[in-house]
């Protein structure tokens, strides 16, 4: 296969990656973007639910009020019919903040599945040009393995380093420590 013939297969194979990377980045548009809108459709819905219980939550008021005004009265301080009322609301609004919870979840879990297949991708590319580059002997078995070695590290840090991005999400280190645990990481 004469120089021409590998050049011409490479610029292929490039295009395929392309390609197939472009189909990956549309499906997971469409479906972090569905899935935001599933999120605020349930936001949406609690707010509703929500505001038409303050309704609710003022005539209680009002009633309680009105109780400890007439003290002496010998009623007791009954809003049983208003809680009744307000029973299939706070069942659905106990209903949607479940869903709430388990699509945030979900989301976020889709996210760090994108990262963790994004990285890979990242690897998977540079190493498939490294490849290309010493069949082609652009590059001498050394080169190849020195920067293959670069790659590596960046895929195994991935891991070190979203470990320690959740560790200053959750409180658990401070922003110098994180800096100072990013830094003996890739320094």
């Amino acid at each position: 296969m004469d120089m021409f013939e590998k050049a011409t297969k490479a610029v292929k194979e490039v295009g395929e990656n392309v390609i197939d990377s472009a189909k990956s980045i549309g499906t997971s548009i469409y479906s972090t973007s569905k899935g935001q809108s599933e999120l605020a459709g349930m936001k949406v819905q609690k707010s509703v639910l929500e505001k038409k219980m303050q309704e609710s939550y003022a005539e209680i008021g009002k009633r309680y009020v009105s109780y400890i005004n007439a003290a002496d009265a010998s009623d007791a301080f009954d809003v049983s019919d208003v809680l009744e009322a307000m029973q299939p609301d706070l069942d659905k609004l106990a209903e949607i903040n479940a869903a709430l919870e388990e699509k945030e979840l979900n989301a976020k879990k889709e996210e760090e599945e994108r990262r963790q297949k994004r990285a890979q991708d990242d690897f998977d590319r540079e190493k498939a040009k490294l490849d290309k580059a010493l069949t082609m002997d652009i590059i001498s078995q050394e080169e190849y393995a020195e920067r293959l070695a670069v790659v590596q590290k960046k895929l195994d840090n991935y891991e070190q380093l979203r470990k320690i991005d959740m560790q200053l999400q959750m409180g658990i280190i401070s922003r110098e420590e994180h800096s100072d645990k990013v830094n003996r990481i890739l320094g």
